[in-house]
Parts: structure tokens; C-alpha cells; sequence
């Protein structure tokens, strides 16, 4: 009897064990989803902050970029263009539609760029009005956009994560909302190149042509873009 005892005892006490050793969690498949949840939700709460970052600092420096642009137009005669420049620059540095209006900002700081680049290139001699609004100017300028040329990297690094992070997603609706609300950063980092491009060949230009007429450069030459 004892004995029948006993090995009943061993086998109660191994079968316990044993299903211990193989216990599924409570809820198997909510663990897994939820895992899975979280590290979805965890790069986007992170992308999120990181485009939110990336608009502020890109609106900054596009704003001192267009202040300079807006006394270079007035020194080039074009009163209408600095006071379009000037409305611009005011959205940036925190209107309502500044996030919108960041796309076009950046359209138009390179076609500003490119369009006064023409009249630095052109060489003319500048009246003593202009030499004055040039001078003021000048250093502005060049500061803005050193500022602008250290969003390069942050730009592209921010559309590969922005790429990749849409990329993990499975879900075609979440992908497009995803996408959505990506938008600005992700134009930011495939445009803020080809403008950096144009803005540091304008500076160029526009301090060789400071110094066919004379104007103090030192200052704004020593900043290597």
C-alpha cells in the first residue's frame, strides 16, 4: 500500500513539472500582437518628434535665408519680390500655415537664389544705394546659409528612417496615413539637397560680386560653407 502510495506521489509531482516546464502564456496571441504593436508604435512616436524637429529647424533657417534674399531684392530694385519674400519668412517663423507653406518656402528660396544668382553673376557695377542694402545684406546671408547647410545630413538621414519606417508596415491603409504625415519631413529630405546646392553657389557668386564693387567681404569670407 505504501508502496502504490509512493509512486502515485512521483508520478503527480513529474506530471506537475511537466506541464509547468510547457505552460503557454494566458493569452498567447495577445502577447505576440502586442509585442509587435509596440515596436511599430515606438519608431513612429520617435519619427514623429524627429520631423517635428526637422520642420522647426529647417523653417528657422529658411527664414534668415529669406530675410537676406528680401534686402538682396530690395538692393536689386525688385520692390514686389522682397515684400512677397518678407510674407513668406513671417509664415515660417510661426503662422498657422507654416507646415504647408514649407514645401513652397523651399521652391521659392532656390528660384530666388537662382533668378538673383543671375544679377551677381552679370557682374554690373551697384549704385551707391545698392552697395549700402548689399553691405547689410552680405553677412546675413552667407550666416543663413551655413545655418541651411547643416540640415543636409539630418534631411537625408531622416528620409531613409522615414522610408524604412513605412516599409515595416504591412497594413496598405497605414501606409498611406503613414506616408501622410511623413510628408513634410520626407520633401524636405529629397529637396533640401539640390537647394543647399543652389543657395552655397548663389553665396559664392554673390561675394565675388561684393568684391568687384568694393564692399567689405572679410567677415562673411572667413565662414566656410
Amino acid at each position: 500500500m505504501k508502496t502504490k502510495t509512493l509512486i502515485l506521489a512521483i508520478l503527480i509531482v513529474f506530471s506537475t513539472a511537466s506541464f509547468a516546464q510547457f505552460k503557454l502564456p494566458k493569452n498567447p496571441m495577445g502577447a505576440l500582437v502586442g509585442g509587435k504593436k509596440e515596436q511599430q508604435a515606438e519608431p513612429a512616436g520617435d519619427i514623429t518628434q524627429i520631423q517635428a524637429k526637422l520642420v522647426n529647424d529647417v523653417a528657422d533657417a529658411l527664414s534668415e535665408v529669406i530675410d537676406a534674399q528680401a534686402l538682396i531684392a530690395d538692393a536689386q530694385g525688385d520692390a514686389e519680390k522682397a515684400a512677397s519674400l518678407r510674407v513668406t519668412s513671417n509664415t515660417l517663423k510661426g503662422g498657422e500655415n507654416r507646415d504647408e507653406a514649407i514645401q513652397g518656402a523651399i521652391q521659392t528660396v532656390k528660384e530666388t537664389a537662382d533668378g538673383q544668382q543671375e544679377v551677381f553673376s552679370a557682374s554690373e557695377k551697384m549704385s551707391d544705394e545698392s552697395k549700402a542694402l548689399y553691405a547689410k545684406a552680405l553677412l546675413p546671408y552667407v550666416k543663413s546659409v551655413l545655418k541651411t547647410t547643416e540640415l543636409k545630413d539630418p534631411s537625408i538621414d531622416f528620409l531613409k528612417e522615414a522610408q524604412n519606417e513605412i516599409k515595416s508596415i504591412r497594413n496598405p491603409m497605414q501606409i498611406s496615413k503613414m506616408r501622410s504625415s511623413l510628408g513634410t519631413g520626407m520633401y524636405i529630405g529629397k529637396n533640401a539637397p539640390v537647394l543647399i546646392e543652389s543657395l552655397v553657389r548663389s553665396s559664392a557668386d554673390l561675394l565675388s560680386f561684393a568684391k568687384s564693387n568694393d564692399l567689405d567681404t572679410s567677415e562673411a569670407s572667413s565662414m566656410e560653407l
